[in-house]
């Protein structure tokens, strides 16, 4: 009866055993697929200096479409806005080594704020603690640690899709540390180029008084594209500075 007894618990051992090895070869895959995109798109964040993206939100109470311009060392983004009433608003924002410029246009009124600050480093994973950096490519892959990494990979869906005609991974989780969630989000789904890691589409599911809704962004990225007309400022003259 004991030797009964033994031969079952090693039974269960063993496919206890092989579950937990099939697990860690399923969670190894995602984090294996995570860490490359993250390198693939920390490349593009570091090495070029010259980055246009455009990125279209069609959302339910309102569009908006930014454009984003960087060239060396300045960083130009242009929102424009338009809420479900049809109002338009626009927002400019040029960034300088010590420097950021507003220029906001609503409502009828154009006005100009400057702030005179010590601008971050753009690039991902600057990890050195005298500097603080930002990226301007959306990165849905990024951690900073490891165990950040396996804890994505655990509660994200990866699978791979066809989006206008480009093998892309859908990466769908209601946790990923790289999405942020609204109070009525139930899902966000990610896709991204499998070759290059770079975002193509985010969709964000809402429900809002029992009605299943979807937020769309859609993104655009191109290198060595920008000139210096793309990042010259509007005419000055034709905003009001506001003072600070």
């Amino acid at each position: 009866m004991e030797k009964k007894k033994m031969k079952l618990w090693k039974k269960i051992l063993i496919v206890l055993a092989i579950l937990l090895i099939i697990l860690i070869i399923f969670i190894g895959r995602k984090v294996i697929i995570l860490s490359n995109l993250d390198n693939k798109v920390s490349d593009y964040e570091n090495n070029y200096k010259n980055i246009y993206i455009k990125t279209i939100f069609d959302y339910n109470d309102y569009k908006s479409e930014s454009e984003r311009f960087v060239k060396d060392n300045v960083d130009k983004l242009v929102i424009e806005k338009t809420d479900n009433t049809g109002e338009k608003s626009k927002i400019i924002q040029i960034t300088y080594e010590n420097e950021r410029k507003m220029f906001t246009e609503a409502n009828g009124n154009k006005i100009m704020n400057v702030y005179k600050e010590e601008t971050a480093v753009r690039g991902a994973h600057i990890e050195d603690s005298a500097n603080f950096s930002y990226s301007v490519i959306r990165n849905f892959a990024y951690a900073t640690s490891l165990p950040e990494r396996i804890l994505d990979a655990i509660v994200t869906k990866i699978k791979l899709v066809e989006i206008d005609n480009k093998q892309c991974y859908e990466l769908s989780s209601t946790h990923n540390s790289n999405f942020l969630y609204s109070e009525n989000t139930s899902e966000m789904k990610a896709y991204v180029e499998k070759d290059t890691g770079l975002p193509v589409k985010m969709i964000e599911v809402v429900n809002e008084n029992g009605e299943r809704k979807e937020n769309i962004s859609t993104f655009e990225c191109k290198f060595n594209i920008v000139t210096d007309e793309d990042i010259k400022e509007p005419n000055n003259d034709e905003y009001k500075l506001q003072e600070l």
